[in-house]
């Protein structure tokens, strides 16, 4: 952990003995939103990874609705060294949705994770309605327009018969071949599991089913123990417990995470914030109340490392 500015600047008064502080060493965050981006954020790429670098965090993936943030990650590392930060790409319409020229254009840039659709996901928008696209009941877009859909729907990655579409055949060739991982993001439970079993086949092996627990997605822990089988990690996401979200309120619990470690295993999770958003409290302070709060609830501090820093740093392809 740092002795320096960064520390006295950001999280100066926590202390080696602070509950939690010491599963950050090492640790790799995931699932990060930052700024620049369409909609506001509580901090830019630079302050996320030197606040992740103050506390000794291995890694940071930024994450942006409606750009990659591949080549962004990129220009962060050689400002920030010390803290590996990395980005990828979300699927959504403003890269034209299930685009495999996008994700090919993204992992040339040093993109980590391909994210499948979420706000503009077709489940997305069956519980939040089609301006629900644009998080319109809790945030406010920063131009203070909202997107216009044209009539469109949201993105599925299914047929009519349950099949993946063209399009997925092809950008999961890709992530196959470079060895990336790909997460589930808003999508249904029922497009998960397709999506699952198909990137197994086609050689994919970093999966992440996108914080499980929220509850636009409908998976109960059974689900998640299937899925788990099958090869993809489970993500737990410390900001899916927090109130911002007017539509659905607080959306899952701690119980339902320590549920979720206990039956689907420590070695089949990993732990992310999902944080940035102006409402909420820092990433990494997230993430060290996330970690206390596990182990205050009897999960091992080893269960809570191999969740923190080994599994993420399998699925960045870190030793």
């Amino acid at each position: 952990m740092e002795e320096s500015e960064e520390t006295g600047y950001v999280y100066g008064f926590y202390k080696e003995t602070t509950p939690g502080i010491g599963a950050l060493n090492g640790a790799c965050d995931l699932h990060v939103h930052t700024g620049p981006a369409v909609f506001a954020r509580l901090l830019t790429h630079f302050e996320a990874a030197k606040q992740a670098r103050s506390v000794g965090m291995k890694a940071i993936v930024i994450k942006d609705h409606h750009s990659e943030t591949a080549s962004k990650a990129t220009i962060v590392r050689g400002f920030v060294p010390e803290i590996e930060t990395y980005g990828g790409v979300v699927l959504n319409y403003a890269v034209g949705g299930l685009n495999p020229f996008a994700v090919d254009a993204a992992i040339n840039y040093g993109a980590k994770i391909t994210y499948m659709p979420t706000t503009d996901s077709l489940n997305h928008m069956k519980h939040f309605g089609i301006e629900g696209a644009t998080y319109a009941q809790y945030h406010k877009v920063v131009s203070g327009r909202k997107l216009s859909y044209r009539g469109r729907g949201g993105i599925t990655i299914l047929t009519e018969q349950g099949e993946l579409v063209p399009e997925m055949e092809e950008i999961l060739n890709l992530i196959a071949e470079a060895d990336t991982a790909i997460a589930t993001s808003h999508l249904s439970a029922d497009e998960d599991k397709v999506l699952v079993a198909e990137a197994r086949k086609v050689g994919v092996d970093k999966i992440i089913i996108t914080h499980a627990n929220y509850w636009i997605l409908e998976l109960d822990v059974e689900k998640q123990v299937e899925l788990a089988k099958k090869g993809a990690y489970i993500e737990l996401a410390y900001a899916t417990m927090l109130p911002y979200d007017e539509k659905g309120g607080t959306t899952a619990s701690m119980t339902g995470h320590v549920e979720t470690i206990n039956k689907v295993g420590a070695e089949h999770c990993i732990l992310s914030s999902d944080l940035g958003q102006p409402m909420n409290i820092a990433p990494v302070e997230g993430l060290r109340a996330f970690y206390a709060t596990l182990m205050e609830k009897g999960i091992s501090k080893e269960d809570v490392k191999t969740m923190a820093c080994t599994n993420p740093k399998n699925l960045l392809g870190l030793k």
